[in-house]
């Protein structure tokens, strides 16, 4: 009989787990911490081929899936005894369906290869733009998460807790378009950074204590602007200067750019994500803030530099603001897609996202209440929608913290709105932007009761047409009339490299004088100090 194999012994060791399956997320982490930095970048048209190869892949998996649930769901009608008519209908709807999905893809294929020939597809102004594409393009319903914004929810936004409100901000309301559904790929749709901002942010919320918060006063009453990086293709520090001094109402001081080597020091993405090195948020804000005056309310630092926040997952950044230190950086270097750079509407853009993210600093959140300057954007036709203007509860807010600063004394009035306002109708006036003008004016003539005069200009060519023929008389339109025929929404349009321009000297802008309005603005009830125990005692 063969002896028995010896057993093996026992040694104590664990079998070792297989290893776990890596995410695409960590294969990509990896793959970019193992590339040479020192190598040079791709070529952009291999990278673009790439992806639009991946997309078709992706695209052509989607609609595998997409027929196989179309034939599962008709197989299932069958079952359920439906008629051959309502099979007929099904499949019919099912088909419009898949050819409109085509369309869209053609159409965004078509741009990119527009793009690829060196043809923007949009042009810098809206004349290629007619009412009839509009009105089509406005009449698709979409689908989406959309804020409530009725009556009884900004009622209670504008009033409730809050102090007592006047009714010519009420009247505002009508100036402002309703945000339109927020599909997958806006600000507010699901599975956005917008989603926290879905409950809003109310004026009664807004005037309680809490961090993250930043109030001028009588000694730190200046907004410092400081041009960082390359700045060349930017328009003039003056004209930010201007613009912020007659929306905040503040002093504004334009800073002579730091030195290179701070510049330098700052920590950069190297690959960047379309526009080349992009520059860090964090060690921006670090660099404002240790240049930031005794009496700097907030510095805001702009640049044509693609800027991103890695650290927090932004691969790319419109503008970032701690509002903790009161410091802001912006880049326009995404705003000079499609436009030139000495256009009204590159203009817009930069001004809009500076005063955006300055009223950030003074403690402003996202607004779900309207269409307004304060809405969040995830890309530049989000971004170019809203109306450069605040709607009544952000204006509201405004109103509240420059009151109670006082940054001129004891005697200082309470804020007139209505010069606020025909102070930025000059500056829209004044820089060609006619359509932000007109919208300025509907605000103006709400908080009045009466409609704001057009500018002298356009009285003077009125008039000479009225000398040569009697003008009819037509009813006056009402404000959510003029609303209708204003091109508020603007196309998404193409990339363009930068261009070239001079940096600025230091300047200090006076305040401007206050206009005396034909109304005198209501009584406003004192807004008491952010302290605690005073919000408790003046609120209960």
């Amino acid at each position: 009989m063969a002896p028995k194999a010896p057993i093996p012994k026992a040694t104590g060791k664990k079998k070792a787990a297989p290893a776990k399956p890596k995410t695409l997320r960590e294969e990509l982490i990896e793959a970019g911490k193992a590339r040479n930095t020192s190598a040079p970048p791709p070529d952009p048209a291999v990278v673009l081929a790439e992806i639009q190869a991946t997309l078709a892949k992706m695209d052509a998996s989607m609609d595998q899936v997409g027929d196989a649930a179309d034939e599962a769901t008709v197989r299932l009608s069958v079952e359920m005894g439906a008629t051959d008519a309502e099979i007929e209908a099904l499949k019919a709807k099912q088909a419009a369906r898949k050819a409109e999905k085509q369309a869209k893809r053609d159409g965004v294929l078509a741009d990119a290869r527009l793009r690829a020939a060196g043809i923007a597809p949009d042009s810098d102004s809206t004349a290629n733009v007619g009412p009839a594409a509009t009105a089509a393009a406005a009449a698709v319903p979409r689908k989406g998460y959309k804020s409530p914004q009725d009556e009884k929810t900004r009622s209670k936004a504008l009033k409730d807790g809050a102090p007592p409100t006047p009714d010519s901000l009420m009247r505002c309301w009508h100036c402002f378009p309703d945000l339109p559904p927020a599909t997958t790929c806006d600000w507010l749709g699901r599975g956005q950074p917008g989603e926290k901002d879905r409950p809003g942010q109310p004026v009664k919320r807004f005037i309680q204590p809490g961090p993250h918060r930043n109030f001028p006063s009588k000694m730190r009453s200046k907004i410092y602007l400081q041009p960082l990086g390359d700045v060349r293709g930017a328009p003039s520090a003056t004209i930010f200067a201007e613009l912020l001094q007659r929306w905040f109402l503040l002093e504004v001081v334009v800073c002579k750019p730091p030195s290179d080597e701070e510049v330098n020091a700052l920590e950069r993405d190297e690959r960047g994500c379309g526009y080349g090195p992009q520059i860090e948020t964090p060690s921006a804000h670090e660099l404002l803030y240790k240049t930031m005056a005794r009496d700097a309310f907030i510095v805001l630092g702009y640049t044509m530099e693609d800027i991103c926040n890695t650290s927090s997952g932004f691969g790319f950044l419109f503008g970032e603001a701690n509002l903790d230190r009161g410091v802001g950086l912006f880049s326009f270097a995404r705003y000079a897609d499609g436009v030139s750079r000495t256009s009204a509407r590159f203009l817009r853009r930069c001004g809009m996202v500076l005063c955006h993210e300055a009223t950030h600093c003074f403690g402003v959140r996202h607004c779900v209440y309207a269409s307004c300057l304060m809405n969040g954007s995830n890309h530049l036709e989000e971004a170019e929608s809203r109306p450069f203007d605040l709607c009544p509860v952000d204006l509201r807010k405004l109103q509240l913290t420059l009151d109670q600063a006082k940054v001129k004394g004891r005697d200082q009035p309470p804020i007139d709105l209505v010069a606020r306002g025909r102070g930025l109708i000059e500056w829209f006036d004044k820089h060609g932007l006619a359509e932000d003008a007109t919208f300025c004016r509907l605000v103006v003539g709400a908080l009045t009761g009466e409609p704001e005069p057009e500018p002298a200009a356009a009285v003077a060519a009125a008039e000479a047409a009225a000398s040569v023929e009697p003008a009819p008389l037509v009813r006056q339109k009402s404000v959510k009339q003029q609303l209708e025929g204003m091109e508020l929404f603007k196309p998404l349009v193409t990339r363009q490299p930068s261009g070239v321009c001079a940096v600025c000297d230091d300047v200090l802008l006076p305040a401007v004088e206050e206009e005396a309005s034909p109304r005198a603005p209501p009584a406003l009830k004192q807004l008491p100090s952010h302290d605690k125990g005073l919000l408790a005692k003046a609120y209960g």
